[in-house]
């Protein structure tokens, strides 16, 4: 048993041996559109999370990314300003103010979406089509692991946000 235990963590160890060598040659194909964005990280990472998870209220959104109430409002105040976002109070609780992306934010997120989908088509490029197959396999292998790890435990943009909004969102 100890055998198939070590096997596995070698195997284990080999993947994110070879995910660390990936991330950091797809370090230098970012897209231009990611560099000449003249937002901070946390912006873009409200941005996505918006795009990604829908309407949020502030604390959802300051739950998730791991950042202070305060600190949040000052984030959405500009990406407001800018008109990335707009606030609106819940219609069936006017105390609460949810957070969604404007249209400029959604065009923007878009965008930022189709270079990053255009760097790596042209990284699938160079692939052999016939190994094209195994790369599929893989990524499906991953993505029904996500799926089923994250059925187990949520997403934490998702379980604050149906926590503050229940499931409407």
């Amino acid at each position: 048993m100890l055998r198939v235990a070590q096997t596995i963590s070698m195997s284990t160890e080999r993947i994110l041996d070879l995910a660390d060598e990936f991330f950091r040659l797809a370090r230098h194909r970012v897209p231009l559109d990611w560099l000449r964005t003249d937002l901070t990280m946390s912006q873009l990472k409200v941005l996505y999370t918006l795009y990604i998870d829908g309407p949020q209220t502030c604390g959802a959104l300051a739950s998730a990314l791991g950042l202070a109430l305060p600190t949040m409002t000052g984030i959405l105040t500009r990406l407001e300003r800018r008109g990335y976002l707009r606030r609106r109070r819940d219609s069936d609780d006017s105390r609460r103010v949810v957070s969604s992306l404007s249209r400029r934010g959604r065009e923007l997120v878009d965008r930022l979406w189709a270079s990053g989908r255009e760097e790596l088509a042209a990284v699938l490029d160079d692939i052999p089509a016939e190994e094209l197959t195994t790369v599929e396999q893989a990524l499906t292998l991953l993505i029904e692991a996500l799926e089923r790890s994250q059925s187990v435990e949520g997403h934490p943009a998702q379980v604050a946000n149906e926590e503050t909004l229940g499931s409407r969102t």
